[in-house]
């Protein structure tokens, strides 16, 4: 129950969480039942077809081949891939610039409620409730086209309707779990799925266009008006469906960019990381972001290929269908575990892990590469555009995965992952959620650095007013940036004017370098705190002295304190640097850090 309070937290942080969630929710099951009517109606005319076909006998390893262009397709018939072999495995059903014997236009009335496939010797009857007409074998033939069309439709339909749910399902994660990756794995399935619906306006009216040409002119075989009104009605749902797809991106941009900045500067504003943190930063976001969208890509793409290999006439043509099957389940089994792997060593930054999941995702980019060399793999990807689509995607996220995570096994130990974990966090406040704090390990991790004690001061607000004109001047732009990020991070968790403010963090730099950090207890509340919130905040006694190595190069006096990079600095939480106090021997008190 406490988790579940915990989610409903973070879907409610503010108005643009809620709104990513709530679009993710609607656009999932509006475009889900679009995307089922899609699949009801490639369904109901696929099974015409199918039965048709069925009817005339034709070998279940043929399949059809078109060439050419508008007014000049050329169908034929192959038992076999052409792939200028002899002798040539294809015959042709159809050139459709050939003259033939005009004849009447029929249509095929009342079969919806069933029809009765008679086959003759060279000829076959349709009968339905309302009539009865006879299709040559000729006719029947040029009907396994369409028959192997809407098949690869409906598992195009199949795969749109999983992806409505993926992203239902990664939008809630992204939100709940703060998760730039997330966020960005959304955006670009979003943009995608945009891409495709268009093409799919274009490509329809292609289809249509062949059909006319094959099936329905006078002067073809069949004479027969079967798919104008199956294609004005998928028309009609692909147009919706690109609306949704459109509006969609249009939506998922704004607030994913807008949920992008607040997460980014959630991630940094607390420790005002260098810009090599960043840069570092960017290509871990870049490889968690491909990891997600191999995730359905790699298994949707590998789902296309084996039920192809298993479904259609290529389960009679090829002849090592074994070995693809067994690199289809080896995929399966590693591919979870394999994003798992990398993902968990590359935010805690452990080497041999990150070199295993290196060798694990070259010999899955290996394995599928070598898939090329397969003649029937060749010819299915080449012949179905939404296979060779999700084949392309999949080794482009495979290619990037393994450059990335080498790009950040490269960067390990440079800082990241110390600005990542040694944080003083909370959760946004929230009537079901309280604030906790992470513990830091600041003294062990100066420890290991050979740091020898030293104290510095903190500086109160009125020392300030002894300070140089400079010093004034270097105080004011820190308070004013600390005074800013502080806003910020209060608008981002909707914090009201009884939250106290964010813990102070002092971070201790050595010859321009990291080299540790502490974070102090909260501060009490503020004077004028009504009773119903001072309880929740116990005021906290002053923060002790933090102890720090300063290995001095050159000697140093009291009258004459270094100053040099050689003696250490400190950075407060997002302003630039202030000198550490080393003039405590003779009682003079150097400037501490400010805390945020």
């Amino acid at each position: 129950m406490v988790l579940i309070y915990a989610q409903y937290a973070r879907i409610t942080l503010n108005r643009f969480t809620t709104s990513f969630f709530l679009f993710s929710f609607v656009y999932c099951f509006v475009q889900g039942i679009v995307q089922s009517l899609l699949f009801s109606l490639d369904l109901e005319y696929s099974t015409l077809t199918d039965g048709i076909v069925d009817g005339g006998r034709i070998p279940a390893e043929n399949m059809t081949f078109l060439e050419g262009s508008r007014g000049r397709l050329h169908l034929q018939m192959c038992n076999d891939v052409p792939h200028g072999q002899s002798p040539y495995p294809c015959t042709t059903i159809l050139h459709s610039s050939d003259p033939l014997p005009d004849q009447d236009v029929r249509s095929l009335r009342g079969w919806e409620t069933g029809i009765s496939v008679i086959p003759q010797v060279d000829l076959v009857i349709i009968t339905t409730p309302s009539q009865s007409l006879v299709l040559s074998d000729q006719c029947i033939q040029t009907l396994l086209y369409p028959s192997q069309i809407l098949q690869n439709l409906r598992r195009e339909d199949i795969t749109w309707i999983s992806l409505q749910f993926w992203l239902l399902a990664i939008s809630f994660l992204a939100i709940v779990n703060d998760s730039v990756p997330h966020i960005l794995a959304v955006l670009m399935t979003r943009t995608i799925s945009a891409a495709w619906s268009m093409y799919a306006i274009w490509r329809g009216l292609y289809f249509k266009a062949n059909f006319h040409e094959l099936f329905a002119d006078p002067s073809t075989p069949c004479a027969l008006d079967l798919f104008d009104e199956y294609w004005s009605k998928r028309q009609g749902y692909e147009i919706g469906d690109l609306v949704l797809s459109s509006t969609g991106l249009v939506f998922f941009s704004f607030l994913s960019w807008t949920l992008l900045k607040i997460y980014n500067a959630q991630s940094f504003k607390c420790v005002g990381a260098p810009d090599h943190i960043m840069h570092i930063h960017k290509y871990l976001m870049a490889l968690l972001a491909s990891l997600q969208l191999e995730i359905f890509v790699l298994i949707a793409g590998m789902g296309l290929w084996i039920n192809i290999l298993t479904d259609t006439a290529i389960s009679r043509i090829s002849a090592h269908t074994g070995v693809y099957k067994a690199l289809y389940i080896t995929t399966v089994i590693l591919l979870l575990p394999w994003i798992a792997m990398g993902w968990y060593a590359i935010r805690h930054e452990l080497k041999r892990t990150m070199i295993v999941f290196l060798a694990i995702g070259f010999v899955i980019t290996t394995g599928w590469a070598i898939m090329f060399y397969s003649i029937v793999f060749r010819w299915s990807f080449m012949q179905w555009p939404y296979l060779g689509c999700f084949t392309v995607a999949s080794f482009v996220l495979l290619i990037a995965s393994i450059i990335l995570g080498v790009v950040c096994r490269v960067n390990f130990g440079k800082g990241l992952r110390q600005y990542r974990e040694h944080l003083f966090l909370y959760l946004p406040p929230h009537p079901f959620v309280t604030k906790f704090p992470i513990t830091v390990h600041a003294e062990e991790t100066l420890e290991s650095l050979n740091f020898a004690p030293d104290a510095f001061a903190h500086r109160s607000a009125s020392m300030s007013k002894h300070k140089s004109t400079t010093s004034k001047r270097s105080t004011r732009t820190r308070s004013t940036s600390a005074s800013s990020m502080r806003k910020d991070a209060r608008s981002f968790y909707d914090m009201d004017a009884t939250s106290p403010p964010p813990p102070p963090v002092y971070f201790v730099m050595q010859d321009n370098e990291l080299a540790g950090f502490d974070v102090v207890s909260p501060p009490p509340p503020r004077t004028g705190y009504g009773q119903q919130q001072q309880h929740q905040y116990q005021r906290q006694p002053p923060p002790p002295p933090v102890f720090v190595t300063l290995p001095h190069s050159r000697s140093t006096s009291s009258s004459s304190p270094s100053r040099g990079p050689e003696s250490g600095y400190t950075y407060p939480l997002g302003t630039g640097a202030v000198g550490l106090n080393e003039g405590k021997q003779t009682g003079a008190r150097g400037p501490g850090p400010v805390p945020f």
